[in-house]
């Protein structure tokens, strides 16, 4: 009997507890053991998150899409690090922001497109990956999209010549292309943007608020910044 009442209280904790979904996302999020444990910058900040309002969490690595449906469509669920944008922002509650980032047009080293806005590159065929924010965006723009299930097949696009264009962050895109060994240079930079955990609209009210609270007041003690720095 002992070991049943040990049991039922050990499923209900796990029933109470956050789920947080992410996908590889250097140098954001990402894991080197197969998933088994996630670092990076976003991940040591909902950590310490966690860490400070004393929530219970597990943390799973997936590919994007299926995280983003995840935090959709389950309670207690949260997806990061997602871009914060218009069209996303009433299908979520909002915790962050865990980092701040620009997206840029990377181009292989000898190409000779240069652009000073997306009106300049209409003609391209341009990288991204199915149901990224970036690809989202430029699709809305009328831009021609080729898109991956990876962001990390697109730098051999670009490499072989496959795609003129690669449609990355100004942190994640130097990150994935040194791991390929891949060369690339930007082009023009078209957005600001901040990331943040994107919850399921079913979370309670006072443990956004909490969350929330715990991310300012890791950026108001310098952690964040910290965070930030160990992986530049």
């Amino acid at each position: 009997m002992k070991w049943l009442l040990a049991l039922l209280a050990l499923v209900s904790a796990q029933a109470g507890a956050l789920t947080l979904t992410t996908e590889d996302y250097p140098p954001f999020n990402f894991s080197t053991d197969g998933g088994k444990t996630m670092t990076g910058s976003a991940s040591d900040v909902m950590n310490e998150v966690l860490k400070r309002t004393g929530i219970k969490a597990t943390m799973s690595l997936l590919p994007w899409e299926r995280a983003y449906k995840a935090a959709q469509d389950d309670k207690d669920t949260c997806v990061f690090s997602a871009t914060r944008t218009e069209a996303r922002e009433k299908l979520f509650k909002w915790v962050g922001p865990l980092a701040s980032d620009s997206w840029t047009l990377y181009a292989k080293p000898d190409s000779t497109i240069t652009a000073k806005s997306l009106d300049d590159v209409k003609q391209y065929t341009i990288g991204g990956y199915q149901g990224d924010a970036k690809a989202i965006f430029l699709k809305g723009k009328g831009l021609k999209v080729d898109e991956t299930m990876k962001d990390e097949q697109n730098v051999k696009k670009l490499d072989a010549g496959r795609i003129d264009l690669w449609a990355a962050s100004s942190s994640v895109g130097p990150w994935v292309a040194k791991n390929n060994n891949v060369k690339i240079k930007p082009i023009v930079s078209f957005q600001d943007v901040q990331l943040y955990a994107a919850c399921n609209l079913g979370m309670a009210d006072a443990d956004i608020a909490k969350m929330n609270d715990a991310v300012k007041a890791i950026k108001s003690d310098g952690t964040l910044d910290k965070f930030t720095k160990a992986y530049q």
